[in-house]
């Protein structure tokens, strides 16, 4: 559902945009008036959420996407500084939003962001000396009714970055590269009309409102997954639970056997994948349950609308699944690229991890009037489970 809505929230903005636009000619002198304002007013707020959630790549692309407006905003008087903005915009902006979109995230004000912002500035402060030079260029007749607008190779920039983009989406399921799209897809029209500054303020508008969006997404994600796994968080817990309140459900508490040993064995970056591997298997596993991380090596799965019957024989293939996966444990040698089946070499993993979890699983009655109290059984049903020589799963 939630990367669904990653597609649609920037594409409903792109209608609504295109929609605003296709009756700007109709507007009163005081609304476009506003439209002309109204995207300095939201790139403020982009930029300081950005600057709160320490996302240097939003706030770069934000930062130069404003000036470059303002740079066009300037030039509309004269062509031939309208179209030496345009055209150099058009090549840079896609290649600063590739950039960004693989561009490790580090902080807005850390070295590596202090660097992006050295790359930014050149390039923001190579565009205003070409379009000073221009200035000075006079203007004919022909000149003035002459607006050029993008030119070829920066659509096939255009192109290429998004062709890029969306087939990262599609192999690493990053998110964030839908967004990134949608702001190529409202620049190339903001650009597109940049000689009618309503429209092009409209759908620069359309691309700082899709930005705010996905930091949005980001500080949802930042309270209700866990960072590690990707499955909800604890906070995410408590908020389901509350919305349960009386109806039937049921609580497996999942905790991984002897994990602190493998931390201690391998080290704690080898204990890390251990838990996304058990995380995946879980989410894999667990039906129509929701899975978080309770803590630490501990994992809650929520079942609503449930009861033993049901789940049982669901935990029992979970506990199963796990056993059966070893984690292996990668050679130092281990090639980047998945080897051809016909070569000879192989590269071995350094050994296995042998995984067990152990199981409590407990369910909502009406002896137990919060959910605080389905959990704390669920735990007792896990330690009995520990007790029992692990690997098994235990109901109260």
């Amino acid at each position: 559902m939630r990367r669904l809505m990653t597609i649609l929230a920037p594409l409903i903005v792109l209608f609504a945009a295109w929609a605003l636009a296709s009756k700007a000619e109709l507007y009163s002198e005081a609304v476009q008036s506003l439209i002309l304002v109204v995207p300095y007013i939201i790139a403020v707020l982009a930029l300081f959420m950005s600057v709160w959630y320490q996302n240097s790549n939003s706030f770069y692309l934000v930062l130069f996407i404003l000036v470059s407006h303002i740079f066009i905003v300037v030039s509309q008087k004269k062509i031939p500084m309208l179209n030496e903005a345009t055209t150099m915009v058009s090549i840079l902006l896609p290649l600063n939003t590739l950039w960004l979109s693989f561009s490790k995230e580090r902080g807005v004000f850390s070295s590596y962001g202090r660097k992006k912002a050295l790359i930014i500035l050149v390039q923001l402060v190579w565009i205003f000396i070409f379009i000073m030079i221009k200035s000075g260029v006079p203007v004919t007749s022909d000149m003035a009714e002459t607006f050029k607008g993008i030119k070829v190779p920066a659509v096939v920039i255009y192109i290429i970055s998004v062709g890029l983009l969306l087939s990262c989406y599609i192999l690493k399921s990053v998110n964030m590269n839908i967004i990134y799209v949608a702001v190529l897809l409202a620049s190339v029209i903001s650009l597109y009309f940049a000689n009618r500054l309503i429209l092009s303020s409209i759908f620069t508008s359309a691309i700082f409102v899709i930005v705010v969006i996905a930091l949005f997404d980001v500080s949802y994600s930042l309270a209700f997954y866990d960072p590690l796994t990707g499955v909800y968080s604890r906070r995410a817990l408590e908020q389901e639970l509350l919305k349960l309140g009386n109806k039937r459900y049921a609580i497996a508490m999942v905790d991984l056997d002897h994990f602190k040993k493998i931390n201690d064995t391998y080290g704690h970056d080898i204990g890390d994948e251990v838990l996304k591997m058990v995380a995946s298997v879980l989410q894999k596993n667990s039906g129509h349950g929701k899975v978080f991380r309770y803590g630490g090596e501990e994992f809650v799965i929520l079942f609503s609308r449930t009861n033993y019957n049901e789940i049982m024989p669901l935990l029992e293939r979970i506990r199963r699944a796990v056993e059966r996966r070893p984690f292996i444990i990668r050679a130092d040698n281990r090639p980047a690229e998945k080897p051809d089946k016909n070569s000879i070499t192989s590269s071995a993993g350094k050994g296995k991890i042998n995984i067990t979890i152990s199981i409590g699983v407990a369910q909502k009655t009406d002896l137990m009037k919060s959910c605080f109290d389905v959990i704390r059984k669920a735990d007792e049903a896990l330690y009995k489970s520990k007790n029992s020589g692990r690997n098994c799963v235990t109901k109260i």
